[in-house]
């Protein structure tokens, strides 16, 4: 299971910004989401069903705070430890005690925490305001920066073998990249004629990537990807839907992400092992329904966002 990045959640929620006064009604013969009863986005769930959003923790029903002092949440493992940070600090609950992690620059003056392996490998990116990021894996207390190109560096995703997807950029280009476990950077194959930014959100055990890539750098068409190789990459946005991005996978071969339907709000959607796309459309009169993370069971957690706020919520087909 794995976590998408706190930036990719954010350019879901701009695309709803933007096209919020769109409407379509939810099909009746879909399975409604399942409201948290937190006004936040949830951002993960482990194959236990335990979610995190931003401030809380939701065990079976059970809406709870934060454990080890951390004041915000970005990803959950299976073994029920939180990364996350703590007053604008990274940092991960190992289930007994926290850990401050640091930043990959000491000029750095800000850290965020994308996700956290099985095996407590945390990854996260830190930099300056306005100025370049930088990307770095964390394990039993080590902070390693990843190499990059010629410019920023961003860290999304890890696996249980240590790989990590992110972002590189060079020039004015945002590459989709792997750092394999010893942080050797690999480039991933880009859609269309190879001139448009990319990125990975997410990656699962068997080195599968997923996230986003434009189809060159002088078009706006950004869709949902999955590489099956970093050489290998396929569009998985439904025929005519717009500003794509898969922000999670799980080990079974399912993606889930969001997408924009022509002429409707923006929907969730789930790509199943077999490739076939199934879109979660937002409740009656909500202005979009964003999927952040789905487990090894297949249940897919995110938010709605109506005229009332964020919602988080679970969602299983």
């Amino acid at each position: 299971m794995s976590k998408p990045a706190r930036a990719v959640l954010s350019v879901s929620v701009v695309l709803v910004a933007a096209l919020g006064g769109l409407a379509a009604p939810a099909s009746a013969a879909e399975p409604a989401p399942v409201p948290l009863g937190v006004d936040e986005c949830a951002v993960d769930v482990n194959d236990q069903g335990v979610v995190v959003t931003d401030t809380h923790l939701v065990d079976r029903g059970r809406v709870l705070p934060l454990p080890g002092g951390l004041t915000s949440a970005a990803a959950v493992n299976d073994r029920g430890q939180v990364a996350g940070l703590v007053d604008g600090r990274a940092a991960f609950w190992d289930g007994r005690r926290l850990h401050l992690i640091g930043v990959a620059d000491p000029a750095d003056t800000f850290e965020t925490v994308s996700a956290v392996s099985n095996r407590g490998e945390v990854v996260g990116t830190s930099g300056t305001f306005g100025g370049e990021r930088h990307a770095w894996r964390w394990r039993q207390g080590v902070l390693t920066p990843l190499a990059g190109l010629d410019g920023s560096t961003g860290a999304n995703d890890v696996n249980d073998h240590g790989q990590v997807v992110g972002d590189a950029w060079s020039g004015d280009t945002q590459h989709a990249v792997l750092w394999q476990p010893d942080g050797t950077l690999v480039p991933l194959a880009t859609l269309g004629d190879g001139t448009g930014s990319s990125l990975a959100s997410a990656i699962d055990v068997h080195g599968r990537a997923a996230g986003y890539s434009y189809t060159s750098a002088s078009t706006g068409d950004m869709r949902a990807v999955r590489w099956a190789t970093p050489t290998s990459v396929r569009d998985v946005s439904p025929a005519g839907h717009a500003f794509g991005i898969v922000a999670d996978l799980n080990d079974r071969g399912v993606a889930v992400g969001s997408i924009l339907p022509p002429g409707a709000p923006q929907h969730g959607f789930v790509q199943d092992s077999a490739g076939r796309v199934r879109l979660v459309a937002p409740p009656d009169g909500a202005a979009a329904l964003v999927l952040s993370a789905v487990n090894e069971v297949g249940l897919a957690a995110g938010c709605v966002i109506d005229d009332d706020g964020v919602h988080a919520i679970t969602w299983r087909g």
